[in-house]
């Protein structure tokens, strides 16, 4: 006959298999992967755990293809002897880039040949073929964000993606949007000490974006996000701010398991140092009256893109963005009936901040 344990022993035994299966479990909250959901903004969380909405979106990508056209490649492949036959078959298949009359432009056809000869643009072109052999990687995550692009804006059409290579232009964007197309300057992407963005100086701030994780990020928070945007010109920095604000919000509801840190372009100390006193970036807006101010300076010095917001030395750039987005978290999570089209579309600032209810604590 089995022994029986007596009664006080079982109840230390079962309060030590309930302390352990306690700390089991806070060990796996504290240590599992972040997707970034602890920022505050639970509407991300919306197509990870919402039965509804995933069955959806598993919808739209069983009808979605997403790729993207290598208009490089294909310029670089033509035959040089035959130009104008290259140029009339290509414009077929690129017409954004190739007018139907540049085949037998004499002007056009001798800017091209001269572009394809040029030793440096070449050089570049086989550095981006190293780089991108194949853009499968790419093409995946900005069909996973796409689909959830599709569930919350079911009408809007999906943009065709272009690759180029314009030469490392400082002056030229990292990704352009123009009518239903994104065209992604590929040789931007060649890592933060590729030797030519070196001997071109760029700074280091800019080098640091240069890196091809953040293709598909870029497609939407420097083109696909402003097709969604009023057409209303942002005037005061409170505009601008909630503006930059909407992109990351916007881009962030987009890729719910990438970092916010990458969406609004820091890096982790940047990240915490943006956390840690963004409460002191707030009361230098209030107490120097700038929250609603029209001059370009404040604006330049805490929105566009910089090496750190003046006057904070130590801060990241465009904390101004921060901040925004901040105020947008705020506000939408106090007004879960607003959807995400209503929000990129409002276009009074003002009382998305005294809706929002931001006050951020030291």
């Amino acid at each position: 006959m089995q022994k029986l344990i007596p009664s006080k022993k079982l109840t230390i035994l079962i309060i030590s298999i309930l302390v352990a299966i306690a700390v089991a479990v806070a060990l796996f909250f504290l240590l599992r992967p972040s997707n970034g959901s602890d920022d505050g903004n639970t509407r991300k969380d919306e197509v990870t755990d919402n039965r509804a909405a995933r069955k959806k979106i598993d919808e739209i990508a069983a009808n979605l293809n997403v790729s993207v056209l290598r208009y490089d490649d294909d310029l670089f492949a033509i035959d040089r002897k035959q130009i104008p036959n290259e140029l009339r078959r290509l414009t077929k298949k690129y017409p954004l880039f190739i007018d139907s009359s540049a085949w037998h432009n004499e002007r056009y056809i001798l800017q091209i040949s001269e572009f394809l000869k040029d030793p440096y643009i070449r050089e570049i072109h086989q550095d981006v073929d190293k780089t991108f052999p194949n853009m499968t990687k790419e093409e995946q995550e900005l069909k996973a964000a796409l689909c959830i692009y599709k569930y919350y804006f079911e009408e809007a059409s999906i943009p065709t993606f272009y690759g180029v290579v314009a030469g490392i232009d400082p002056s030229a964007p990292f990704v352009l949007y123009a009518g239903n197309e994104v065209i992604i300057n590929l040789d931007w992407y060649l890592g933060k000490d590729y030797k030519y963005y070196q001997d071109y100086r760029i700074p280091k701030y800019i080098r640091e974006e240069c890196d091809k994780k953040y293709i598909p990020l870029d497609c939407f928070r420097r083109a696909i996000a402003y097709r969604h945007l009023p057409r209303k010109t942002p005037i005061t920095l409170l505009d601008y701010m909630i503006e930059e604000g909407k992109i990351v919000y916007f881009t962030e509801l987009m890729f719910p398991e990438v970092a916010v840190a990458d969406i609004i372009g820091y890096g982790q100390d940047k990240f915490a140092w943006a956390e840690k006193y963004q409460a002191d970036v707030w009361n230098y807006l209030i107490e120097n009256d700038l929250v609603f101010s029209k001059d370009e300076d404040p604006i330049r010095r805490l929105v566009q893109e910089a090496p750190f917001s003046n006057p904070f030395k130590d801060s990241p750039g465009r904390i101004g963005a921060f901040i925004g987005w901040q105020i947008i978290i705020n506000y939408m999570e106090k007004h879960p009936e607003v959807s995400l089209k209503q929000l990129m579309m409002e276009e009074n600032s003002r009382k998305i901040l005294d809706q929002s209810g931001y006050k951020p604590l030291k």
